[in-house]
């Protein structure tokens, strides 16, 4: 149970078609109940898998703007997922991933007949992967780690940018970035071995 939860009031478009987003006291309470679900397996130092789900319902009281209870940029369902094989001190595999489910977006853009009015949208869901593998060369005492991997394999990416001059700033929501693959080196004593006992 939330008292005087935070809401977002939209004020009228200026000469310069800006709409400016003040955020406010709700003057009744919200609501917000849900479960949630985390699993952890480490049988090792070789294996780690976490993930986690949740569902949840979140409303205010009152309707708000648009005439809706429901908070909006926030999902109704969403988790993750983590998993990290290490066989040896040398090389190691990691998997990641996070879901977000659908929710409720303010759009304020030129695509509506009547931008001044807005309207709210319905949100994809989205699955955001991601994989890393790393290997580490032991040269002289010092290590060099290689490492490369995909950002966003699936392109889990939001379609509908805004365009043009009098776009909508605000209309952004879902992964950051679309799919990349990037590389790395890194070169320093960062692996700690055991010492032997004097």
């Amino acid at each position: 149970r939330l008292n005087d939860p935070f809401a977002n009031q939209y004020g009228e478009p200026d000469e310069n078609n800006t709409v400016v987003y003040t955020r406010i006291n709700a003057e009744e309470g919200a609501e917000v109940k849900g479960i949630n679900i985390e699993m952890n397996f480490i049988p090792g130092d070789y294996l780690t898998l976490k993930s986690g789900f949740t569902l949840q319902n979140s409303k205010y009281d009152e309707e708000q703007e648009f005439n809706e209870k429901e908070f909006t940029r926030t999902p109704g369902d969403y988790g993750y997922i983590s998993f990290t094989l290490k066989p040896s001190e040398l090389w190691a595999l990691s998997l990641t991933g996070n879901y977000t489910g659908k929710m409720l977006i303010p759009y304020f853009g030129p695509r509506l007949s009547n931008p001044d009015e807005g309207e709210l949208r319905n949100s994809q869901r989205f699955f955001d992967m991601g994989m890393k593998l790393r290997y580490n060369i032991k040269l002289n005492g010092t290590t060099i780690q290689i490492s490369g991997g995909i950002k966003n394999i699936f392109n889990s990416y939001q379609k509908d940018f805004d365009e043009g001059l009098n776009r909508d700033p605000g209309y952004i929501y879902g992964p950051l970035s679309p799919r990349a693959v990037y590389f790395g080196i890194k070169i320093g004593n960062f692996i700690r071995f055991p010492r032997n006992p004097l």
